[in-house]
């Protein structure tokens, strides 16, 4: 009976909305002032990349926690729907701001850009799996497009997801000055937008659930949000790519992008622990055997592991998807103020 009371996990579950933020987009700027004098963008790259697997996890004096989400409630059709009114939104925040938008036909006919999508480019939806080592489950997620565009990773230097190669195809300079090429032919800047949504906010200030064992412990918000740093606009003018720059995003001329999450006001999940009881046995096995050999050897530190799993549900399809799309108009209203202001 000590052994089970000392590896009891404590899950604290609070009820109250006090953590949620007001969704106003905090807008960071990566020399947005290179598209001065720019009167017409082509969307050469729009994606809405959508979380359907989330987690973290801690290592803390010997102790693990680990904890996995997975949304529910919400099909591929959905998804599309709010990547085909995010496009729709993003051309009207452009044309508000005074931008010219090229019609996608005569980008997709341009075939500089065609061979930029042939090497680079994914069929939507566009699945995405990015591991980190010690966090536990992957994160899994996938982009949807419109107009017929393809698939295009996408992601700044500051953050690590995905893959070495992902990361180093997103920011390679020598694109960028191929792109250059591209918009100089079309007359007009090229424009890559992604917006990332989330179903929820892992080790914040505050929580729903408080997942912890011994010292290590993961903390987990459901609601939904935009990922900051990697939900942005960025561009390439027909200068190309930066040279003998610091940014984290030197494939480009210049950026704005979400400084800091965007959190949607509204709460529509419902979350349910999905925990096998497998897996509630494999952790008590393995403490009970990690205890014993620390008594053992006189070393009062327990190596204790354990993982959580939950499905969050959406209360419906629908308030999923006007949940998601309010934050991404938002965002695109902010986006382009911000690049509108900038030429």
């Amino acid at each position: 009976m000590q052994l089970s009371r000392h590896a009891m996990l404590a899950l604290t579950l609070l009820l109250s909305p006090a953590w949620v933020q007001a969704a106003t987009a905090d807008v960071g700027d990566d020399k947005a002032s290179a598209i001065k004098g720019v009167q017409k963008v082509a969307i050469a790259e729009f994606g809405v990349e959508f979380y359907t697997q989330m987690g973290g996890g801690s290592n803390q004096s010997g102790t693990s926690a680990f904890m996995t989400s997975s949304l529910r409630g919400v099909a591929d059709s959905d998804f599309q729907t709010i990547a085909d009114q995010a496009y729709a939104d993003t051309v009207a925040a452009l044309k508000e701001a005074g931008f010219e938008v090229v019609d996608p036909a005569v980008l997709t006919a341009n075939s500089g850009y065609q061979e930029l999508v042939q090497k680079y480019g994914n069929e939507a939806p566009y699945s995405i799996s990015d591991s980190t080592f010690g966090k536990g489950d992957p994160w899994l997620s996938k982009i949807f497009t419109s107009q017929g565009l393809k698939a295009f990773y996408s992601g700044s230097n500051k953050t690590n997801r995905g893959t070495f190669g992902q990361r180093f195809d997103s920011q390679n300079q020598k694109r960028g000055s191929i792109e250059g090429d591209v918009a100089k032919s079309l007359g007009a800047t090229l424009l890559h937008v992604h917006y990332i949504v989330g179903f929820a906010t892992i080790k914040d200030h505050g929580h729903k659930v408080l997942f912890s064992t011994g010292s290590a412990k993961v903390k987990s918000e459901w609601g939904t949000n935009l990922s900051a740093q990697d939900t942005e606009w960025q561009f390439v003018t027909d200068s190309g790519a930066r040279t003998f720059t610091t940014s984290t995003r030197p494939r480009h001329s210049g950026a704005v992008y979400l400084d800091s999450a965007l959190q949607s006001d509204e709460s529509i999940y419902t979350g349910t622990e999905t925990t096998s009881g497998e897996q509630k046995r494999s952790d008590g096995v393995a403490n009970a055997v990690s205890m014993t050999m620390g008594l053992l050897l006189g070393n009062s530190s327990i190596d204790s592991t354990k993982k959580k799993t939950y499905d969050v549900t959406a209360n419906s399809a629908e308030a999923y998807r006007k949940d998601a799309g309010q934050v991404i108009t938002t965002t695109a209203t902010a986006f382009a103020k911000a690049l509108g202001a900038a030429k």
